[in-house]
């Protein structure tokens, strides 16, 4: 059983800004209790890293797409915007800024939105943007962890940038789609969490912070 006070501790050696680490203590401490995790520390060693490195150490709780043309491109690819749509859409300094809601709404939409998120309404991509600390996404995904904690999240999205309501949606996702067998491969997990292995070694690094500041 931890305290607020161990999260505390815990949350800054693993690089959490002191502030930050101060408003998320006592939501670690009341949502993570012995039984939250499957496997206990076992799990909180893969998802302490992953949530962090989403969420830009608990700083990001809405995804950015204030994308260049070339990052939405490097990003998304071809098959998901189009360079011409890239162009239009995305970030050019001192020329245009990025339209962020037509940016969501090209990349997580089309056949690629419905099949993979489940968004088939023309602003779903935007209202169902990566939210909370993983970076929840699509209609599915928000009526599926909505369901599991009991919460609206298709009709009000926004809990999920509340602190709250967003730990509690990511240890549900976390123990919904992440099996005790994957724990301890990070390059598995991260596919499972971002699609790719971006941030792959970022994770890795913050796993060794994290189960030192577990296990102390």
């Amino acid at each position: 059983m931890r305290t607020a006070n161990d999260w505390l501790l815990i949350l800054r050696a693993c690089g959490v800004k002191p502030s930050t680490a101060e408003l998320w203590a006592a939501v670690f401490a009341d949502e993570v209790q012995p039984r939250t995790f499957s496997a206990g520390d076992a799990d909180l060693v893969d998802f302490l890293p992953n949530i962090l490195h989403e969420s830009a150490m608990l700083e990001r709780m809405e995804e950015s797409l204030n994308y260049t043309p070339e990052g939405l491109l490097a990003t998304f690819g071809p098959a998901r915007i189009s360079p011409a749509q890239a162009q239009a859409l995305g970030r050019i300094p001192g020329k245009q800024a990025a339209d962020q809601r037509a940016i969501a709404n090209v990349v997580y939409g089309g056949d690629w939105g419905r099949k993979k998120l489940g968004n088939v309404g023309p602003n779903d991509g935007w209202t169902y943007r990566g939210r909370g600390p993983i970076g929840i996404t699509g209609f599915d995904n928000y009526r599926r962890v909505g369901d599991l904690i009991g919460q609206n999240l298709v009709g009000i999205p926004d809990l999920l940038s509340q602190p709250r309501f967003a730990l509690d949606a990511c240890i549900a996702w976390w123990e919904d789609r992440i099996p005790d067998s994957m724990l301890g491969e990070t390059t598995a997990i991260r596919q499972r969490v971002n699609g790719g292995t971006l941030g792959l070694a970022e994770v890795q690094a913050l796993t060794i912070k994290a189960k030192a500041a577990l296990e102390a």
